[in-house]
């Protein structure tokens, strides 16, 4: 089912892209429903860089923190390739809507939470811009219950 779900959602990026449609965010968006932990379960960029080192990469955690002024404090832990363990902290700045967020830092000018169902998936929409060149990204999450 995730697989589905992630594929039409990058059908209907790809279409909306391609016109500079407006990309959705998810109505009615709570950041303190989103908190908690997620897997990074399906990434899909034009970026050439993650294109060229995707197979080597493995599957992050991301530890999701609601902060009192809107944005999302996230942590990134990874294993890389010769074992060890990879960690990146990270802000999310809050944007003009809820579920809307940048991160200047990361050359992040727009994040958006798409869809979610603050338990088991979470698509979110990703735009860099990096050296003049724009990159579209696609994240699929996975979680559990939070109880």
């Amino acid at each position: 089912m995730l697989q589905v779900l992630l594929v039409g959602c990058i059908l209907a990026l790809l279409r909306a892209s391609s016109g500079q449609a407006q990309v959705p965010i998810q109505a009615n968006f709570d950041a303190n429903q989103f908190q908690g932990t997620w897997y990074v379960v399906g990434v899909v960029s034009d970026d050439q860089g993650f294109l060229d080192s995707k197979d080597n990469m493995k599957m992050p955690v991301v530890l999701v923190t609601s902060l009192a002024n809107g944005d999302l404090a996230l942590k990134f832990g990874y294993s890389t390739p010769d074992g060890s363990c990879q960690k990146v902290d990270a802000t999310l700045s809050k944007g003009a809507m809820d579920g809307q967020f940048s991160n200047a830092a990361m050359a992040q000018t727009d994040v958006r939470v798409v869809s979610t169902d603050y338990e088991h998936f979470a698509v979110v929409y990703l735009e860099t811009q990096k050296e003049g060149v724009r990159n579209v990204w696609l994240q699929l999450y996975g979680g559990w219950r939070r109880s």
